[in-house]
């Protein structure tokens, strides 16, 4: 699985004729709408931008060297859980207007990405009045350009234990109706190590149902045990480091950074592949 960067392109947005209830209405900038696909503040290109250097490593404190907002606003910074915006890790407020090299300083950082958002300062000026599990009922809900979040994905950290071609390697084949066990042809890695088994999360590697320690070298046939969970219909199976205390699986989905038994990555790709069982 590529390590992949979402890159938020910034368009023109156009907005028309809102057919409501037999009634034509014209959506103004600013304004929130009821859609399930823009749920914060339309604004246009023109009034709303962000831009920051997508590879900052080793930061501290995230910088965004431009933003603009038709409002006072806040910049947002979230843990990317899969893709989605999680753990809030930063926040900074901005005035209307252009703001340049503003800071944001980064606290608990569990992931490699982070996603940087712009949210618009409508509730009680000065308190940011944004809740995730009731975003779309929440004042400071964010900009929206072109109908696609004003945001970007930011790498902050390294993740993953880089290793040679040749020396980490998965084949697992389809197993329709796997069910207690998977069957591993072969897992080949550096050293002692992991062969982990995930359920699908919406493309990524989700909940882990099966894990089995290999030692270093060419392993085949390996059996691993399957927790008795209900499985997606397909499975995420990758080779991690047993790089923390030997012989315990130190890995935490929600703090993957700081976990020393990181999957293995060569030529920047998780040794990793996809089996289906349904």
């Amino acid at each position: 699985m590529k390590k992949k960067m979402l890159r938020v392109l910034l368009a023109v947005v156009v907005v028309g004729a809102l057919a409501l209830t037999g009634c034509a209405a014209t959506q103004g900038e600013d304004e929130a709408v009821d859609k399930s696909k823009v749920w914060g503040y339309v604004a246009s290109a023109d009034s709303a931008q962000i831009e920051l250097a997508e590879d900052q490593d080793g930061v501290d404190e995230l910088v965004v060297d431009r933003v603009l907002t038709p409002g006072d606003a806040w910049i947002v910074v979230h843990a990317d859980d899969n893709g989605k915006p999680g753990m809030r890790v930063g926040l900074a407020r901005v005035e209307k207007g252009e703001s340049t090299d503003v800071k944001v300083k980064l606290d608990e950082l569990t992931t490699p990405n982070v996603i940087v958002a712009v949210h618009a300062d409508k509730g009680k000026s000065g308190e940011f009045d944004f809740d995730m599990m009731n975003k779309e009922m929440s004042p400071d809900r964010p900009y929206f350009v072109d109908e696609k979040e004003l945001a970007k994905v930011v790498k902050v950290r390294e993740f993953g234990i880089p290793t040679a071609a040749g020396t980490a390697a998965i084949e697992v084949a389809d197993q329709p109706g796997a069910t207690g066990e998977l069957k591993v042809a072969k897992a080949l890695a550096p050293a002692g190590a992991w062969i982990v088994v995930h359920l699908d999360d919406e493309g990524a590697p989700g909940q882990r149902v099966g894990l089995a320690q290999i030692p270093a070298g060419d392993n085949a046939d390996v059996t691993v045990k399957l927790e008795p969970l209900p499985l997606t219909d397909t499975l995420f199976v990758a080779i991690h480091a047993d790089a923390g205390t030997p012989g315990v699986f130190d890995f935490d989905m929600m703090n993957k950074i700081n976990s020393p038994d990181q999957p293995y990555f060569v030529d920047d790709e998780e040794v990793a592949t996809a089996v289906k069982v349904k």
